[in-house]
């Protein structure tokens, strides 16, 4: 059965890293984003979180490939875009070989 694109399996050190930015607030970003594209001005009013920090969470997802990131004009300039780029997310402990 092939994976969908939107499924990501890892093993070996991608897991640990994978493991390690799966904080509560990256779940919560990635559930919002789930459902939606939103801005990272957005996600921080819905969490309850400062811009800079949403910001620095999106930024590492995005080298983790879990979410991608368009920018976008906006009212006041260039907002930064953002939507899930995986619904699950399979981290293998030990490889059979």
């Amino acid at each position: 059965m092939p994976l969908s694109s939107e499924e990501m399996v890892v093993s070996g050190s991608k897991a640990i890293e994978i493991a390690e930015a799966l904080t509560a607030t990256s779940m919560k970003i990635l559930q919002l984003l789930s459902e939606e594209r939103l801005d990272v001005s957005t996600i921080g009013i819905r969490l309850e979180l400062s811009e800079a920090y949403i910001s620095e969470q999106i930024r590492l997802m995005e080298e983790l490939k879990l979410v991608k990131v368009n920018y976008e004009r906006g009212k006041r300039g260039i907002r930064k875009v953002c939507e899930s780029a995986v619904k699950k997310i399979t981290i293998i402990i030990k490889n059979d070989r």
